[in-house]
């Protein structure tokens, strides 16, 4: 049976995501992210290229400074003029990937830069959109996070070939692996790895480990509600 995931952009992209065009008003800008419950609005021409995006902050900055100086009919008639490509963010700002864009590689744009979303372009048209939300959906889906099990904290050594240990203990007791993140730092000269395991009768697993040499600091049972 072939397998197709990759952990390329592609298979995680919100595709066809709400866009709206430059010349829309401040109101029906401010209008869909509200009714459609998204912080992130893609600006495009009639071509589907990316002109800009349009995010919840930039709504609230659009305003006036000094609302309180204005009727309410001066404060609709200067909003209601106001073009969105007057207040998005040029596309020259946005930072973009493309479809084959390494999930790893497009979180770690998302955390350098601060930014709450990363439009998907694709042969110069929007392909569609990668979000914080999203981001955190792949952590749990690529973590197990909602797979019922326990989750053991496990020391041992930096050095190549150490975590296959612990992988036969867990093969003795013929316990499935959810998941397993090792931490790229070391505390007190040990790695320590997260491992959450499909069983809750984890006693019997955990003194094999120790006896093996490998310490297990802490035990929890997943999800813990």
């Amino acid at each position: 049976m072939a397998i197709h995931y990759q952990g390329f952009m592609r298979e995680r992209i919100r595709r066809n995501p709400v866009t709206i065009g430059p010349d829309a008003s401040f109101f029906e800008a401010r209008s869909l992210i509200h009714d459609k419950g998204i912080r992130h609005l893609p600006v495009v021409d009639h071509e589907n290229r990316l002109l800009g995006i349009v995010t919840e902050n930039d709504i609230r900055a659009a305003g006036p400074s000094d609302v309180a100086a204005l009727s309410v009919k001066e404060l609709t008639d200067l909003l209601g003029s106001l073009k969105v490509s007057e207040f998005m963010v040029p596309k020259e700002k946005v930072i973009t990937i493309n479809p084959d864009t390494l999930i790893e590689e497009a979180l770690q744009l998302m955390h350098d830069h601060k930014i709450g979303c990363l439009p998907v372009i694709d042969e110069g048209k929007l392909y569609g959109i990668f979000t914080e939300t999203d981001a955190l959906a792949h952590f749990v889906d690529i973590f197990g996070l909602k797979q019922k099990g326990t989750r053991l904290s496990v020391a041992f050594e930096d050095k190549a070939g150490a975590m296959a240990g612990i992988l036969e203990v867990f093969k003795k007791h013929h316990v499935d692996v959810i998941s397993i993140v090792s931490a790229s730092f070391l505390v007190e000269e040990k790695r320590i790895a997260a491992v959450r395991i499909k069983t809750e009768n984890y006693e019997p697993i955990v003194k094999d480990l120790e006896k093996a040499g490998y310490p297990v600091l802490s035990v929890g049972k997943w999800p813990s509600v």
